[in-house]
């Protein structure tokens, strides 16, 4: 795959009330483009920084809230175009940022985010929820007016997809992705097992379980020995860190005790979690067997009266949809960002965080090995299957109009 992109499109389009009163084109400006997406974000961003020859930023008084339309294409026909639809993505512009002024012109950044983003800010949910927890999060994102009311895709609200539980809370004035988020630990994939993701990526909102996004089908990517134009080759690799033995003690990850409070009854209940509970197939091997040891105290309390389904006794709230079922799903998601490896690769257009990675770098070679071999899950070294936490397409004039897609990439590495 040649790196290099051609830029088809790129403007800004006006709405109302902004300063622009017509479609102004910026690829003229020789801008560099980076897109950016995370696990960890409900919405995806853009960064542009173009020259503007005509001042039209001083001229306009342009500040913010008009729309993007942008379209690259890197000329493979194996590869689809990078699209941003102003009708469909609604990335606005947020900020004008390091606006340097010259005779020749202007060079500035534009930041862009989700137009969904900016709704959330403004956005406060005031009722009770109550029900699946899928269709709960359909509601705030797509039918309650309080909430976002967005027309993008959601994935991962297929019946073999959905949560497995149902939950109960008043919104408390909240915002919808903050409700969002604090659901996610809460939220059930089946047979004990708690955690789920939601973010933003191209294709709309995500909202699915670590367990489903980790059994997803890998793209294979390869460090080649020598230089090479392999579409799918790691151009550079570094790992950022391993498990820390200190910060998993300081927050529980390894052995930890919750006094559950239940206020209905006036009763508490003490539970000792330990990690090997979780019956990892990598269980962290820790010095002087400090996973059996409490290394976190937590006070939490249990309200099945308060939160209860309906207005009589034997309706109350389960324990299985209650804090005391769900303190795994905390220890869970810190193991899934234990280690975290950077990798960049020819830009490829069709990657979404979320999606899995088999990563394979070359291994020494012993002697009597006349051909490379590539490291595996098995080898108990860094190559194996990794999640896209973090995903960024740079698209920079600065070398010929080179292209590149940098990954962050997670693992659970006790449980691979």
């Amino acid at each position: 795959m040649d790196n290099k992109y051609f830029i088809k499109e790129c403007s800004l389009i006006p709405t109302e009330g902004s300063s622009l009163s017509q479609p102004y084109e910026i690829s003229g400006g020789n801008p560099s483009i980076t897109y950016f997406e995370s696990v960890k974000s409900p919405s995806i961003s853009i960064s542009i920084t173009f020259l503007d020859v005509d001042q039209v930023i001083s001229r306009e008084g342009i500040t913010g809230g008009e729309y993007l339309a942008l379209r690259v294409t890197t000329g493979d026909e194996n590869q689809p175009d990078f699209e941003i639809d102003p009708d469909k993505h609604l990335m606005m512009l947020n900020s004008v940022k390091d606006v340097k002024t010259s005779s020749s012109g202007q060079l500035a950044t534009l930041e862009f985010i989700s137009v969904e983003a900016i709704i959330n800010e403004t956005s406060r949910l005031n009722q009770r929820f109550t029900g699946n927890v899928s269709d709960i999060v359909l509601k705030i994102l797509k039918d309650d007016k309080k909430g976002i009311q967005t027309s993008k895709s959601i994935f991962g609200m297929e019946s073999e997809e959905r949560a497995a539980n149902s939950y109960t809370f008043v919104g408390n004035l909240k915002r919808p992705f903050d409700t969002i988020q604090w659901l996610c630990p809460k939220s059930q994939s089946g047979n004990d097992k708690f955690g789920f993701l939601f973010f933003e990526t191209l294709d709309g909102y995500v909202f699915r379980s670590i367990e489903k996004l980790l059994n997803d089908e890998p793209f294979v990517y390869k460090k080649p020995e020598i230089p090479t134009e392999d579409d799918f080759r790691i151009i550079e690799n570094n790992l950022n860190q391993s498990n820390d033995i200190g910060i998993g003690m300081r927050m529980g990850m390894y052995a930890n005790k919750t006094i559950y409070v239940d206020i209905e009854n006036q009763t508490n209940k003490v539970v000792d979690y330990k990690i090997s509970e979780m019956d990892l197939k990598k269980p962290p091997k820790l010095p002087s067997g400090l996973e059996d040891f409490p290394t976190r105290l937590m006070l939490r309390v249990t309200d099945p009266g308060a939160m209860q389904v309906g207005s009589t006794k034997d309706k109350t709230q389960p324990e299985s949809e209650l804090a005391v079922i769900q303190n795994k799903s905390y220890a869970r998601n810190n193991l899934l960002f234990s280690q975290s490896l950077s990798v960049s690769i020819p830009f490829n257009s069709d990657l979404r965080a979320g999606t899995m990675i088999d990563v394979q770098l070359p291994l020494k070679k012993s002697e009597d090995e006349k051909t490379t071999t590539y490291g595996k899950e098995k080898d108990n070294d860094i190559s194996g299957k990794y999640m896209i936490s973090e995903l960024s397409h740079s698209l920079s004039n600065l070398e010929g109009s080179k292209s590149v897609t940098r990954l962050t990439l997670v693992r659970d590495v006790f449980t691979v």
